[in-house]
């Protein structure tokens, strides 16, 4: 029986503070896990302790046990997805039967995004790493290398050193601005890319904003002949890092899910400390999504956020881009369907949640999005790829109702 007794710590006010720990325990005989979490007494303590995980665990002094995996969510929320977990594992020498939540928790340490940091019970807390901006070319370099399946890490050390973040299968690492001090998700091309994904994104991201959302500030830069758009981190404050969680953890959406985009204003009007501004938001979000055609809407690119002085709150909108996929039909549902229901439908959907003036928002996201092309072609996306997204053109025009 393998067994791991970790420590939780969080950021809270700029300091370091042991929230609890979870035990977890794994049958080698077929992986399954079962664990358990206590937050401590020194977390408790706190005036401004707040629960890590509003819905699976409220504050409080009992114990909360866990079935397989064995480690619950809202930590798995602190672990790449497919990019950054092949670096995790490549970078710590991890075989394949320690490859479990555990170790990889332990292995991320402090160099994830969020407040949540991870080490061996009783243990120091490890550093949190991040890449200078300044060596940005030749992550990109390295990142080609690992993409290819270099076997040396002398030769993608920097890669290696690198954080990375939750959600996606895209190559990305964290960087650090010494000169700015400030803390970015730098977001590369991939050799497995058929489109101008970067610089798609960053013009997606620039309507985004234009069209009302709360987007984090991009900036879209040439490292020798490759674009790299850099994310501002939205969860680095001042004094230190803010938790997230997402809405697949939320929601309790595990493996294959249908949700719709009720179900998440459901979840923030309940955990919100302004449900009224994050329902609007999270409104405006989903018009967005259904006229750019943005598909790849799926739970783990909703967030919440939350620190002592504003509670819970929706994050910003990221990850934005059309159907690069050509998938057609979005992964959340409107209402009973994932096609785009049109604009008069989209009004009525806001009505029906309680949205105040909710054709005003769908009108201002349309006429946002009525110079798409210009904005694309601004960021260099070729005549190519824009037209392969034509079909924004007809959902902004009055027969797609």
């Amino acid at each position: 029986m393998l067994k791991y007794l970790v420590d939780v710590w969080v950021n809270l006010n700029g300091q370091q503070v042991k929230a609890g720990e979870f035990v977890c325990e794994i049958a080698p005989s077929n992986g399954k896990g079962r664990g358990a979490f206590r937050y401590s007494g020194e977390y408790l303590g706190h005036t401004t302790a707040y629960a890590l995980d509003p819905v699976a665990l409220p504050l409080g002094e009992n114990s909360f046990s866990i079935d397989h995996p064995g480690v619950f969510s809202v930590f798995l929320d602190s672990l790449p997805d497919d990019w950054g977990k092949r670096l995790l594992i490549r970078k710590h020498n991890l075989p394949r039967g320690r490859q479990n939540f555990s170790e990889m928790l332990l292995a991320l340490g402090s160099s994830g995004l969020g407040a949540l940091s991870y080490a061996e019970s009783r243990k120091p807390l490890p550093q949190s790493t991040a890449s200078s901006i300044l060596t940005l070319d030749r992550l990109v370099y390295e990142a080609e290398l690992f993409e290819s399946g270099v076997s040396n890490d002398a030769d993608i050390a920097h890669l290696l050193s690198a954080g990375s973040s939750p959600g996606g299968a895209r190559p990305k690492a964290l960087v650090h601005d010494p000169e700015q001090d400030r803390y970015y998700l730098a977001k590369f091309p991939s050799s497995n890319d058929n489109v101008d994904v970067v610089r798609i994104e960053a013009a997606t991201m620039s309507l985004a904003g234009a069209a009302g959302l709360v987007t984090p500030p991009t900036n879209l830069i040439q490292c020798g002949n490759k674009p790299v758009l850099l994310v501002e981190r939205f969860d680095v404050t001042a004094i230190g890092r803010r938790h997230m969680i997402s809405m697949q953890t939320l929601l309790k959406a595990e493996g294959y899910y249908q949700c719709r985009y009720k179900e998440l204003l459901d979840m923030v009007r309940m955990v919100s400390a302004d449900p009224a501004t994050d329902s609007r938001l999270l409104f405006r979000q989903m018009v967005f999504n259904a006229v750019i055609g943005n598909t790849d809407d799926h739970l783990k690119n909703f967030w919440m956020i939350c620190s002592p002085e504003e509670g819970w709150r929706l994050s910003p909108s990221f990850d934005l881009v059309p159907d690069i996929r050509e998938a057609r039909e979005h992964i959340l549902f409107f209402d009973l369907g994932g096609y785009h229901p049109g604009k008069k439908a989209l009004e009525k959907l806001g009505r029906s949640w309680g949205i105040s003036k909710p054709a005003n928002v769908v009108e201002e996201v349309y006429v946002a999005l009525q110079p798409w092309r210009d904005v694309f072609t601004a960021f260099g996306v070729s005549d190519a790829d824009c037209n392969r997204f034509r079909n924004i053109d007809d959902r902004l025009t009055p027969s797609a109702d």
